[in-house]
C-alpha cells in the first residue's frame, strides 16, 4: 500500500488514515521522512543508479565474506542496542539493549569460529532429519 512510487505526503496521509495517530504510526512516519531525505541526498550526490559489481581485489573467499557480514551485523546490533537503551524507558531499555549486545557478541563469535559453526549447523540438521522427520 505504501509503495516507493507514491509521494511522501500521500504515504503519510494513507498511514495516518489507516492507522490513526499512534506511537507506532508516528515512528513509521518519521522513518518515511528520514528515508525520503536520505534517498534524496543520495540521488543528488550521484548515488541513485545501480551500483556496479565489486571487482575482486585479491583473493576473498566465501568464508571471508561471511565473516565480514557477521562482523557488520554485530556492529549494527551493538549500535542498535545503544539507541534502544536511550529510546526505551527504564528496565525495558536495559533489557532490550542487553539482548541486542548479546546478539552482537554471538555474531562476532560465529564470525571467529565459522567452520565450527558450519559443522554444528550440519550436525543439527542431520540429527533433526534422523530423529524428528516422519518416516515414509
Amino acid at each position: 500500500m505504501l509503495n516507493e512510487d507514491t509521494t511522501l505526503a500521500k504515504r503519510l496521509r494513507t498511514l495516518f488514515r489507516e492507522q490513526g495517530v499512534t506511537i507506532a504510526s508516528v515512528l513509521t512516519a518519521l522513518g518515511f521522512i528520514v528515508s525520503t531525505i536520505v534517498l534524496t541526498i543520495r540521488n543528488a550526490l550521484g548515488g541513485g543508479g545501480p551500483t556496479p559489481a565489486p571487482t575482486p581485489s585479491g583473493r576473498v573467499g566465501v568464508t571471508d565474506w561471511v565473516k565480514n557480514q557477521l562482523k557488520t551485523l554485530a556492529s549494527w546490533l551493538k549500535t542498535l542496542a545503544g539507541k534502544a537503551a536511550a529510546a526505551l524507558p527504564g528496565v525495558v531499555g536495559a533489557i532490550v539493549s542487553w539482548l541486542l549486545k548479546t546478539a552482537g557478541s554471538v555474531a562476532v563469535c560465529l564470525a571467529e569460529h565459522l567452520w565450527a559453526s558450519a559443522i554444528a549447523l550440519v550436525a543439527a540438521a542431520v540429527i533433526y532429519m534422523r530423529d524428528y522427520r516422519p518416516a515414509r
